[in-house]
């Protein structure tokens, strides 16, 4: 079920999204699926943002880092920042200055946070494996909803990314969310997303555009 029969669902929990962003959506799950696959796409953010960012798994983890406490579109700016860069030199002075310049807050920790992540990933890059609860123990900076997001952005579409938005939309309190409960709203996301036939990745973006208006990362 997609498209023009989402459209016209008003049922409680999934949100009324027009036919524009839905293709929107579509498009960006495909991107996902493209650059955890060939490991680099351009994300193109017309018509929400004038914006297209050339991503790699990378600065697709820098980026995802960047976002924690912060906004997407700042996100977004610092990670067009790092595209003509070599990320195996740029040092933390360096990150620091492009995630200020970006608006990022926290921007000296995030710093310190994302030159740690880019020498970790590049000792394993060879043998490595999406596996969520990895990132979150060997990555400084990773909670399980920026693990979950950087998953996603690489084409896992079952795993749930529990900003404000969706934990006010499933009814949880986002202030104090702990493992546990992180995992009960990621079972009743699934659980929505199956009964009407879509991804959590898809019903996620639904749920961001119907809070924002827009539809990014």
């Amino acid at each position: 079920m997609y498209s023009s029969e989402i459209s016209g669902l008003t049922e409680p929990g999934i949100p009324y999204v027009p036919d524009y962003a839905l293709q929107a959506i579509k498009r960006r799950v495909r991107e996902f699926e493209r650059l955890g696959k060939d490991g680099i796409v351009k994300f193109n953010f017309r018509p929400f943002l004038d914006l297209e960012v050339e991503a790699t798994v990378e600065t697709e983890l820098a980026f995802c880092i960047s976002t924690a406490n912060s906004s997407a579109r700042s996100g977004l700016k610092f990670q067009k920042s790092l595209e003509d860069l070599d990320l195996s030199k740029i040092d933390v002075e360096k990150l620091e200055k492009l995630l200020k310049e970006a608006g990022v807050r926290f921007h000296r920790k995030k710093a310190f946070y994302i030159r740690h992540a880019l020498e970790k990933f590049a000792s394993f890059k060879a043998d490595w494996k999406p596996e969520r609860d990895l990132l979150v123990k060997e990555f400084y900076g990773l909670g399980l909803k920026e693990a979950s997001h950087f998953l996603r952005n690489l084409g896992e579409k079952n795993v749930a990314i529990l900003d404000r938005h969706i934990l006010r939309w499933l009814g949880y309190d986002h202030r104090s969310l702990t493992r546990k409960r992180y995992a009960e709203a990621e079972i009743k996301l699934q659980k929505i997303a199956s009964e009407y036939e879509i991804s959590v990745s898809e019903l996620d973006l639904m749920i961001w555009f119907s809070k924002t208006k827009m539809v990014l990362k």
